[in-house]
């Protein structure tokens, strides 16, 4: 089955930040030599609180013209004790979105972009264990959107304890290395992302051996308060076997 072409997926809607929707529709311009660029991502890093040092990390990407803080807030939220939360910024100037940061252009047709994105954000995940002495079998790896297909497409390849892609979709046909525990909420009515999309990744992940959760919810392309308890109990069960 071939993959969904992204193009084809995106409306004339926003990729929305989930606490800013309604903003117009815009391009990412292509850069000279963006694909050799060295990368830099620039984490907000909250650690668990000092009674509970951390044994586990949970990485989360934001999405398309959003950054690091959009999803740092989701921390407290999640309330995981002994977990210390990354939220890496995309490497990427958006454009047209003061402060927003893209992971690759989406309205290239090569995804100008995503290459030195991808390569670069695989090899900063295996340099975290270095620097935090936490395994990468203790680490979980989620996004939003165009994060969450960041989290697909890096974290298929990485032996991680958990992926979480939250309106998310894929780039193209996967190939997964080893078992893999993945988690795919998205809503219904997501008007920047199809449903579709999801569809197709669970079915092509499945058809792969891999082990997958799936949740359709009745929402747009957002993380509300039901898609937030989906993502908590997954990270939670898979704790309790990481």
């Amino acid at each position: 089955m071939s993959a969904f072409c992204l193009q084809k997926l995106i409306t004339e809607k926003t990729p929305q930040h989930p606490s800013h929707p309604g903003e117009n529709r815009y391009r990412i311009e292509k850069k000279e030599n963006c694909e050799e660029k060295t990368l830099s991502f620039n984490p907000i890093v909250i650690p668990p609180s000092p009674e509970n040092p951390a044994r586990y990390l949970v990485i989360m990407l934001h999405g398309w013209g959003a950054d690091a803080m959009d999803l740092a807030p989701l921390a407290s939220m999640l309330d995981l004790a002994d977990c210390q939360f990354l939220f890496p910024n995309a490497p990427f100037d958006h454009p047209q979105v003061p402060g927003g940061r893209a992971w690759y252009a989406l309205e290239t047709s090569d995804y100008q972009g995503l290459v030195a994105s991808r390569q670069q954000l695989h090899d900063w995940i295996i340099s975290l264990e270095a620097t935090t002495g936490i395994p990468l079998e203790r680490t979980f790896l989620t996004g939003f959107s165009q994060g969450g297909a960041m989290t697909l497409d890096v974290g298929l390849s990485l032996p991680l304890a958990g992926l979480g892609s939250l309106s998310g979709y894929l780039h193209g046909e996967p190939h997964p290395q080893g078992p893999q525990n993945v988690l795919i909420v998205h809503g219904k009515q997501d008007p920047v992302v199809p449903i579709a999309a999801a569809r197709q990744a669970r079915d092509l992940l499945l058809g792969l051996g891999v082990n997958v959760e799936y949740h359709e919810l009745n929402m747009g392309h957002e993380i509300p308060i039901p898609a937030l308890t989906i993502l908590r109990q997954f990270l939670r069960n898979r704790l309790e076997t990481a």
